[in-house]
This record gives structure tokens, C-alpha cells and sequence, in this order.
């Protein structure tokens, strides 16, 4: 399932952070968050003319699209990358109908607060779907660390570099 939404303008500061669940959110730490994906972003251009699409960590697949000057994704925690490729487009050109940001360009002082009414249309639309609800309180669920796996995403980053 659809775990959270993140969306970064270019210079990788997030416009928008959600999660779709009561507890499993990265988005406490949108910067972290953020400025990790966008350094992975730039670094996959330097080393290839396509851009950077998915990002595999302790099982969570972030996957990327940009779209002009920003860099939206989604992290899920499931084996279907086509069909949140296929939801991932259709939140692009939402966000694009909704906030005309792809015409008029983000600016480098911008008031995000107008996003944040985002996430809920794309449940209301049924577009994503609140997901948490196996437990009634977070203490117990396995989704509820709310920071990001540093260490996991070091060491998956490091065995990389070895090969």
C-alpha cells in the first residue's frame, strides 16, 4: 500500500509531506526525508542522462517521477510499482490542474500551506486510501516508527558502493 506522498520543488525542499496512516509516517522528519531524495535524485543524473525512478530500502520502495522544476513521490510497502506508477501520473496531473505550479514556476520563498489540503482530496477522490487499521492504537503496530531507517538505508547504500 501507498505509504506517504512527497512532494520536492528544485531545491529539494518539500512542498508537501503526507502519510496515509495513523502512525507510519515519514514525514516527521520531511527534511531528512527531502533532502535524501533530492541528493539521490542529483547524483542519479550525474551518473545517467535518465532520471532517478525508484529507490528500494528496508522495504519501502519510494518511487519518483519529476515534472519539470519538482520531484514527486510516493514510498509503498508492496510489490506493485506499475500500479503506483500509474497513481503517481494521475497525482502529478491533479497537482498540475489543482495548483498551476507547472506554468508559473515555485519561487524560492513559498508558503506551503496551501498543498496541505492535497492529501485529503486524493482520499476523497480515491486516489490513495488511508491504510493504517489492523491496530486501533499505534502501540503494538509494526508500521509505527515514524523516523526514517537511517542505518538500513546507510548500509543497503554502502553494499551498493561495494559491488
Amino acid at each position: 500500500m501507498i505509504r506517504n506522498l512527497l512532494i520536492l520543488d528544485k531545491n529539494g525542499r518539500a512542498l508537501l509531506c503526507s502519510n496515509f496512516g495513523e502512525c507510519h509516517s515519514l514525514c516527521d522528519n520531511a527534511e531528512d526525508l527531502s533532502s535524501f531524495i533530492s541528493a539521490l535524485s542529483f547524483f542519479g543524473r550525474e551518473l545517467s542522462e535518465a532520471p532517478l525512478n525508484e529507490i528500494t530500502l528496508s522495504g519501502l520502495r519510494f518511487l519518483l517521477m519529476p515534472k519539470e522544476d519538482l520531484i514527486f513521490s510516493i514510498s509503498a510497502d508492496d510489490n506493485d510499482p506499475e500500479a503506483h506508477k500509474k497513481t503517481l501520473s494521475e497525482i502529478i496531473a491533479l497537482f498540475a490542474d489543482l495548483y498551476d505550479t507547472f506554468s508559473c514556476g515555485i519561487e524560492d520563498e513559498i508558503d506551503t500551506v496551501v498543498y496541505q489540503e492535497f492529501p485529503k482530496f486524493l482520499v476523497d477522490q480515491g486516489i490513495l486510501k488511508l491504510n493504517c487499521g489492523k491496530y486501533v492504537e499505534c502501540e503494538g503496530c509494526p508500521n509505527s516508527e515514524k523516523s526514517l531507517p537511517l542505518h538500513e538505508m546507510t548500509t543497503a547504500l554502502d553494499s551498493i558502493r561495494e559491488n
